[in-house]
């Protein structure tokens, strides 16, 4: 029975190979493959969780620390259901909008096999298996990046490679002298150093921040953010994934993990770790919040909000106490859901006008009116104005600044939700109140495979904060035997 928690890992990859055959055969066949492929791969991945037993494997053991172990355990099912949920709206909207962008077979083939790298760093039972997708991710999202073809597009590949692979191989570095000390690298509920005296805790720290920088990179902690601006030179589908959820979110599970599944919260206050991220924490979520100010550029301007937004997630792993983490993992949903909606709207402005620019769109609001409702839900929702989920997630992690007595976490929450409403509010307001009033009117909204992944986005925002013990509930489940 164990084996087969592997096939909603394997089966991307089968289908991503296969397709290189299959896509380049027409269009209803590329449409019914790449939908059935999505949707087959999520429906193993739910029955696969409704089978009683184990749900741990060894793929392949040659000693303690080069050992490929996949576990399934509650935060890898809540990363794995959502990235393959959204990714499901993903490709909805993708094969409308890649027409325009051309070479879709390649691109989908890349973007079937990512999902299977991402429910491999889901799934994956100790740090080195982990380790293994999270360089897999970058070599299959480096297609995606450059797909353009550009001399722009070529740059931004080359500069993600470059921080991807260069964080990566620090974090290799810390999980070697890790191993050193534990002689394991498996991922335990309050972490695996909790019997391991710490003898030199300088060294022990250093290991932390190497470790936490290393996959930072990804995560797109300052001052190594610089390669996520840089992505956009993608089209609006690739961006959406690398901003919502497999890049950027992989970064921050990894966070999880190694905070959480590997040192421990006690340990990790033992040696003040917590004390020297929350510095880059801080930058990140403020710098991320000013910069995107100063974007004229819609994509660009949500790239630099989602270096804020993801410092918010990280604020909650570092606070090491229930409510910040509880915050902290329904952000990491809250910001997935929203984020997608934000760059689809955005891609549906380009996708029917070729505008991407703020000045350009005055008065589009009433042209497509549905695109940019849904837009104004989503930016509401991440400056975190209750009922919204983005309040419920602010506020569990506020909760969790004052936990640690610490008025200034609040208060810097509360300073970036005022920054978020600038940078976001003033789009609303060029959308709907400038531009000429002209009696004709025509209607823009895009295509209905574009639009209905839109409205049914938007709709799970509302429902998420409308009803949030939904997740809330499961969540607690999670944290309460990591804190």
């Amino acid at each position: 029975m164990e084996p087969i928690i592997l096939i909603p890992i394997i089966l991307p990859f089968l289908l991503g190979i296969a397709g290189t055959k299959i896509l380049f055969k027409g269009e209803k066949i590329k449409t019914f493959y790449v939908i059935s492929a999505v949707t087959i791969n999520l429906l193993a991945l739910i029955g696969i969780l409704n089978i009683e037993g184990a749900k741990a494997f060894h793929l392949l053991k040659i000693n303690p620390f080069l050992d490929i172990y996949f576990k399934i355990d509650k935060l890898g099912i809540l990363f794995a259901l959502l990235a393959s949920i959204l990714w499901i709206f993903t490709t909805f909207y993708s094969l409308a909008y890649m027409k325009h962008e051309g070479k879709e077979e390649r691109f989908f083939v890349f973007f079937i096999l990512t999902l299977g790298i991402t429910l491999g760093i889901a799934f994956s039972g100790n740090l080195f298996t982990l380790y293994i997708f999270y360089e897999l991710l970058t070599l299959a999202t480096f297609p995606l990046v450059i797909h353009a073809g550009t001399k722009e597009a070529l740059y931004s590949g080359r500069k993600y490679l470059i921080y991807s692979l260069g964080g990566a191989t620090v974090a290799l570095l810390g999980m070697i002298l890790l191993f050193s000390i534990s002689n394991s690298l498996n991922f335990v509920e309050g972490g695996v150093l909790g019997t391991v005296n710490i003898d030199n805790p300088k060294l022990l720290l250093t290991i932390y921040m190497v470790m936490f920088l290393g996959f930072g990179v990804k995560a797109a902690i300052v001052p190594f953010h610089s390669w996520l601006p840089a992505a956009m030179v993608a089209p609006t589908p690739v961006s959406s994934l690398l901003h919502a959820v497999a890049v950027v979110k992989s970064g921050i599970f990894v966070l999880v993990r190694v905070c959480y599944f590997v040192f421990g919260a006690e340990t990790i206050r033992q040696i003040h770790g917590n004390i020297y991220t929350s510095v880059l924490v801080f930058i990140t979520i403020l710098l991320g919040s000013l910069l995107a100010l100063h974007q004229e550029n819609l994509k660009k301007r949500l790239a630099y909000s989602t270096i804020s937004q993801l410092g918010y997630i990280v604020l909650g792993i570092i606070l090491l106490n229930e409510n910040a983490l509880i915050g902290g993992l329904l952000h990491l949903v809250n910001h997935a859901v929203i984020k997608i909606t934000l760059f689809f709207c955005v891609g549906a402005i380009y996708f029917m006008t070729h505008k991407k620019n703020i000045n350009e769109i005055k008065g589009i609001g009433k042209q497509m009116p549905v695109t940019m409702t849904c837009f104004s839900i989503a930016s509401i929702s991440l400056i975190g104005i209750p009922p919204t989920n983005g309040f419920v997630s602010k506020w569990y992690l506020a909760l969790g600044g004052l936990t640690e007595n610490k008025i200034i976490f609040p208060i810097i929450l509360l300073l970036s939700a005022f920054l978020t409403a600038a940078y976001l509010l003033p789009i609303v307001v060029t959308a709907f109140f400038h531009g000429e009033e002209k009696k004709d009117i025509k209607k823009l909204d895009p295509p209905i495979k574009m639009l209905v992944p839109i409205i049914l986005l938007t709709g799970i925002t509302i429902f998420l904060g409308l009803f949030p013990n939904v997740l809330l509930h499961y969540i607690k489940s999670i944290v309460e035997n990591l804190v």
